[in-house]
């Protein structure tokens, strides 16, 4: 599996236009095209804020979580 590529603040701000994007989507009364496209955006956004991970971001390498740095070895101090 992938590792996560997305922060909590990003993961908030997809899922909040996920469902902004859902409530359009049920204020409309007749699905057609522009319907369809919105509701895959939206599901992929709500997907996105779940898993953590966003696909486009691996692919072009982007990562909005933070450094882990619990795992960096610190150099030594004092005599060794």
């Amino acid at each position: 599996m992938f590792t996560p590529n997305l922060g909590k603040t990003e993961r908030a701000i997809r899922l909040l236009l996920g469902l902004l994007v859902s409530g359009w989507i049920y204020r409309r009364h007749l699905p057609g095209i522009p319907e369809t496209v919105a509701a895959v955006i939206a599901l992929c956004l709500f997907l996105n804020a779940l898993l953590a991970r966003c696909y486009l971001w691996r692919a072009l390498g982007i990562s909005s979580c933070p450094i882990d740095t619990k795992n960096t070895a610190a150099p030594p101090q004092g005599r060794v």
